[in-house]
């Protein structure tokens, strides 16, 4: 039997003007603060830590990087439990817990963390409860209950976030490091960071009823101030229908959108990992190389509230597809380098493709299947992602050994990214078998 949202707008009732200002919005703002006090600050620092510790303690880096690959790997294989954990307890909680545990982690690594296995154990195993419990799984959850026709804008300003925390966190962390003295401070200045998010964090609401208020701050069927009736529709497609993972699996949407998820990832594996190393290769410095990226960074970061904005008013699978055309074009730029001008050029438009799809993916998921869903679906292709996603380094060093250039990988993740392309062509909205007429 089909669960539906009914709603009827035939006969419009008069509301009283809601006594509390739509809290939405001011979720947003404590949500994108603790995203970027998580992950544009915490995260983005460790490549400026990392580098210190290794030199003070005189951990060799294949061993002090089983903690990285142990931590994405983990990262990945825990979200379905925080997806259950979110059915059950509510963003709010959630978010809470996993920052109290980032907070406790940070703390240990600042005051107790003297063997290598210690660096292992907390960076690779607890870290990452911490950092799934209050990542983007849980504050994506809280949006898209709290947002419906404005939802991809509510998360296009939750992904700057981390861009924002990235620009600050390298020169921070480096002075008050060189300032304090060891890389100890570094991870105490995570750790306040963290509190602050944690303290921010008890005012985050896990939906609105929760305050006695409907999405978007419109109650549906109620007559405004000039007589008009409220509008519970959007200018883009928005499911009426509450749906299980089962129905969902049953989709080929569903499938068409996690073939351009794992296709458009790989190339970012790939400019994120070994970006600057083929730059170099191909006679570019390690400044241009470093500044190129930092470009294709800031540009993803920049793009990402404006196409929020544009995925409230234009079908986001529209978007998907002329960003992946847009991708397949600095991709390409990127791999071929023909001058430092050009990659100036090329680098930032691979940047913008990739901050829109950051943004409208998930977009489309929630408008697709609704939000009661959306954890549950992330629970289901999270550990696959993750797996798909720390291969593709690893497989693309392995390559380089063996053909001496980049450029079989650059060509395998070209055809690829032309994959996902041509299935974001097919995504149309999913359909019920039995959908009720609404009134």
């Amino acid at each position: 039997m089909i669960k539906e949202r009914k709603f009827t707008v035939s006969e419009p009732i008069q509301m009283p003007i809601p006594s509390k200002p739509f809290y939405g919005w001011i979720n947003v703002l404590l949500l994108t603060f603790i995203y970027m006090a998580t992950t544009g600050l915490v995260f983005y620092a460790f490549s400026v830590i990392f580098p210190v510790m290794l030199k003070a303690t005189g951990w060799s880096r294949g061993d002090a990087s089983i903690a990285i690959s142990v931590n994405m790997l983990a990262g990945g294989f825990l979200i379905p439990f925080a997806a259950k954990f979110l059915n059950k307890y509510g963003s709010r909680k959630v978010i809470i817990v996993g920052l109290a545990i980032l907070f406790l982690s940070l703390l240990l690594l600042s005051t107790a963390t003297t063997k290598l296995w210690h660096w292992i154990a907390i960076w690779g195993a607890i870290i990452p409860i911490g950092r799934v419990l209050c990542g983007l799984l849980p504050s994506q959850v809280n949006i898209m209950m709290w947002f419906s026709r404005k939802r991809a804008m509510a998360i296009g300003l939750l992904m700057t976030g981390a861009p924002i925390g990235g620009i600050f966190a390298p020169p921070v962390y480096t002075w008050f490091m060189n300032y304090m003295g060891g890389w100890r401070s570094g991870w105490f200045l995570s750790t306040g960071v963290v509190l602050m998010a944690l303290v921010m964090s008890f005012w985050v609401k896990s939906k609105p009823s929760d305050m006695g208020q409907h999405p978007d701050g419109i109650v549906p069927g109620s007559v405004q101030a000039n007589g008009q009736v409220t509008p519970h529709g959007s200018r883009t497609y928005r499911t009426t229908v509450v749906w299980t993972l089962r129905e969902v699996l049953k989709t080929r949407v569903f499938w068409l959108i996690t073939v351009v998820n794992i296709t458009q990832g790989m190339g970012l594996g790939l400019i994120v990992y070994h970006g600057v190393l083929h730059m170099t290769d191909v006679g570019y410095s390690a400044m241009n190389a470093a500044y190129i990226l930092s470009m294709i960074m800031g540009s993803s970061g920049v793009v990402r509230f404006p196409i929020g904005w544009l995925g409230d008013r234009v079908e986001p699978r529209w978007i998907i597809f002329s960003a992946l055309i847009i991708m397949i074009i600095g991709f390409i730029g990127i791999w071929q380098a023909p001058s430092f001008g050009l990659l100036m050029i090329l680098g930032p438009i691979y940047g913008i493709s990739y901050g829109i799809m950051l943004t409208i993916m998930p977009t489309i998921t929630g408008n697709y299947f609704g939000p009661e869903v959306y954890a549950n679906i992330n629970g289901a292709v999270g550990p696959v992602l993750t797996v798909i996603g720390a291969a593709v380094p690893t497989i693309a060093g392995y390559a380089v050994e063996k053909t001496g250039s980049y450029n079989e990988v650059f060509l395998v993740i070209t055809s690829l990214i032309v994959i996902g392309l041509v299935c974001s062509a097919f995504l149309a909205p999913p359909h019920k078998k039995e959908v009720s007429s609404y009134s």
